[in-house]
C-alpha cells in the first residue's frame, strides 16, 4: 500500500507555523491497522499510538532497507528483540 506522510509544524494555538514536510512511502502492511492494535496492547494506554505505530513501521521500512550498512547491522539483533517482545506482550486488554 502507498502511503502520502505530512508534518506541519503548528503553535500552541493549533495554527500551522514553519515548514512541512510531505514525503510518500510503501508498506505491505496497513498502517491504520497497525495502529489499531497498539490501541489494544496493554503497556500503552497513555502513549501517543499513532505516533509509535507510523514512527516504527517507517523506522523498520528504512532499517530493513539498509540492514547491511554497519550502523544498521549493529542494531538488527536488538530490534529483532524488541519486536519480538512488542509482538509477545501485545495481548489485548
Amino acid at each position: 500500500m502507498n502511503y502520502k506522510i505530512t508534518v506541519e509544524a503548528i503553535n500552541k494555538e493549533g495554527n500551522i507555523e514553519g515548514g512541512k514536510l510531505e514525503f510518500n512511502t510503501k508498506s505491505h502492511d496497513n498502517l491504520f491497522e497497525i495502529v489499531e492494535k497498539l490501541k489494544q496492547h496493554p503497556e500503552f494506554e497513555n502513549v501517543d499510538v499513532a505516533s509509535l505505530g507510523v514512527g516504527l513501521k517507517l523506522f523498520t521500512g528504512v532499517l530493513l532497507k539498509n540492514k547491511e550498512k554497519a550502523m544498521f547491522k549493529n542494531l538488527m539483533p536488538h530490534f529483532k528483540e524488541f519486536m519480538k517482545g512488542l509482538k509477545s506482550s501485545g495481548k489485548t486488554k
